[in-house]
C-alpha cells in the first residue's frame, strides 16, 4: 500500500469542524490530542489489514469501513466472483452513468438445485460504498437451463459526483429458494371454535402510536388443522363475542413461513379481521392471532380461506465481490 493512499484518507479527517464546535480555547488542545489518537488508530487498523490480507479478513475489513467508507472500499482487492457452499456468485455487468450504476450479479448452485425462480437473499444483503447514496437489490430473472438466478443492484449518489471508478462490496449471507404459495378455501370446522377458550392476556398496538393490552388465546399444543407444510391453526375460540383464529409458522427464522387466514362474503369482500404475533421463547416458530367481528350465526355468509407462504430453509454461507464501478460487459 502506498504510503500516500493513507496520507490522503487521514487528510479526510477535519479538525475544522470540531474547533468550530465553539467550545472554550482551552479544551481545543485536548480535541487536537483526540484527531491525533483518532488517527493512530485508524493508521494501525489499515496496518493490521494489509498485514492479515484485507481479502480474507472481514472483521478487520468491516472495522476500518465503519470508520472511513473510502478508505475500506480503496484498500478492499477487486474480486469479480466467489465461491461458498457449492454457490458461485459472479459479477456479470455494469453500467455506470455520471452518479448513478446498474450492476447485475448472478448465482448459480455448482453441487445441486437449491437455486430457482423464487430465490431471494433474505434481506441479509448489503451494499458498501465509498459515497453517501440510495442503493439496492432485486431479483431480477431466472435461467433454467443453466439454474442460473440474477440480481439488480442499483446505486444513486446523492450528491451528483460522478462515480466512475470507485470501488463497492456486495455481500450476503443466506438466501431462500423453493417458495410454496397457498391461497384457497380452508377445509376448518369452524364449529371447534370454543365458546369460553382458555385466555392471557397479551400486549398490541392498537393503531401504530396506540398501545392495549387485551386477552387473546392461551398458544396451542396441537394442531387443529394444518392446510399446508409448516402452517397449522392452532386454537379458535369466541373471546368478548369476537373469533379468535390462531395460526402457528414453523421455523421462521430459517424459512420465513407467513401469511393470513380471511373470510370472503358472497359478494367477494375480504375480512382478514386485525392480528398480533407472538413468539415463546423456546420455539424458533411464530404464533398469529386474528380477530374478527363475525357471530357464529352469520358463517354460513362467509367462506374461510388462507394465504401462506412457505419455503426450504435458508441456504447459509459468505458470499461477497468487489468490483469497480465502470462500464463492463
Amino acid at each position: 500500500m502506498r504510503i500516500e493512499v493513507l496520507m490522503d484518507a487521514l487528510g479526510m479527517i477535519d479538525d475544522k469542524m470540531i474547533l468550530e464546535a465553539k467550545y472554550p480555547e482551552k479544551k481545543r488542545r485536548n480535541y487536537k490530542k483526540g484527531i491525533v489518537l483518532f488517527a493512530a488508530i485508524l493508521l494501525s487498523a489499515v496496518l493490521a489489514m494489509q498485514a492479515l490480507a484485507i481479502a480474507n479478513v472481514d472483521p478487520v475489513y468491516q472495522m476500518v469501513y465503519m470508520i472511513s467508507p473510502s478508505l475500506a472500499q480503496r484498500l478492499k482487492p477487486v474480486q469479480r466472483s466467489c465461491i461458498d457452499n457449492g454457490i458461485e456468485m459472479k459479477v456479470i455487468s455494469a453500467s455506470v452513468y455520471e452518479n448513478e450504476a446498474v450492476i447485475y450479479i448472478s448465482l448459480r448452485d455448482l453441487e445441486g438445485n437449491r437455486i430457482d425462480e423464487t430465490t431471494d437473499l433474505f434481506d441479509s444483503y448489503r451494499i458498501n460504498r465509498p459515497f453517501n447514496s440510495s442503493a439496492s437489490c432485486s431479483r431480477a430473472g431466472y435461467d433454467e437451463k443453466t439454474g442460473t438466478v440474477t440480481f439488480l443492484i442499483s446505486i444513486s449518489q446523492w450528491g451528483n459526483q460522478r462515480i466512475e471508478g470507485d470501488k463497492i462490496t456486495f455481500s450476503f449471507r443466506e438466501f431462500l429458494s423453493n417458495k410454496q404459495k397457498f391461497d384457497g378455501k380452508l377445509d376448518l370446522d369452524l364449529s371447534l371454535a370454543e365458546i369460553d377458550p382458555p385466555t392471557m392476556v397479551r400486549s398490541y398496538h392498537e393503531t401504530k402510536d396506540v398501545y392495549k393490552e387485551g386477552d387473546f388465546l392461551q398458544t396451542g399444543k396441537t394442531a387443529l388443522y394444518t392446510p399446508v407444510e409448516g402452517v397449522a391453526i392452532t386454537g379458535m375460540g369466541f373471546i368478548d363475542g369476537k373469533l379468535h383464529i390462531q395460526t402457528y409458522y414453523e421455523n421462521v427464522l430459517e424459512t420465513d413461513n407467513h401469511g393470513s387466514v380471511y373470510f370472503v362474503d358472497s359478494a367477494g369482500n375480504e375480512d382478514y379481521g386485525y392480528q398480533i404475533s407472538y413468539r415463546n421463547q423456546q420455539d424458533s416458530g411464530r404464533y398469529y392471532e386474528q380477530v374478527f367481528e363475525i357471530s357464529s350465526e352469520e358463517w354460513s355468509d362467509y367462506e374461510l380461506r388462507g394465504h401462506f407462504i412457505t419455503c426450504d430453509p435458508a441456504v447459509k454461507g459468505n458470499w461477497q465481490v468487489t468490483f469497480p464501478l465502470e462500464n463492463a460487459e
